[in-house]
């Protein structure tokens, strides 16, 4: 079992996880680590040969609010990735969404 940490520094899709071989993401913390406030969370599954990259056709989140200083579990369904697949997260704050994905690989 591997984990990856992404502090999301921008206001842009940034690359939290991309997986090498089949891999299977089992759970995702999205933590708000402010205390000015919510923020605003999209969180996109982009497959590898897929040229819209971060669009709303891969969003899997929209608008995921989460409040100062609390954390939003992604954890009831697993996702499985093949090799290049990617999970990608922007926020409408920069510099205080912190994103952690557990992952392991398949055979």
């Amino acid at each position: 079992m591997a984990i990856t940490n992404t502090r999301l520094t921008d206001t842009q899709p940034t690359q939290v996880f991309q997986a090498v071989g089949q891999q299977v993401v089992s759970v995702m913390y999205i933590c708000n680590t402010s205390n000015v406030g919510n923020v605003s969370v999209n969180v996109f599954c982009i497959d590898s040969g897929d040229s819209t990259g971060a669009s709303e056709d891969n969003c899997i989140y929209s608008q995921l609010e989460i409040t100062q200083n609390d954390t939003y579990v992604v954890s009831t369904e697993k996702l499985v990735l093949d090799n290049n697949d990617e999970l990608e997260v922007e926020a409408n704050v920069a510099n205080v969404i912190t994103v952690t994905v557990s992952s392991f690989a398949i055979g």
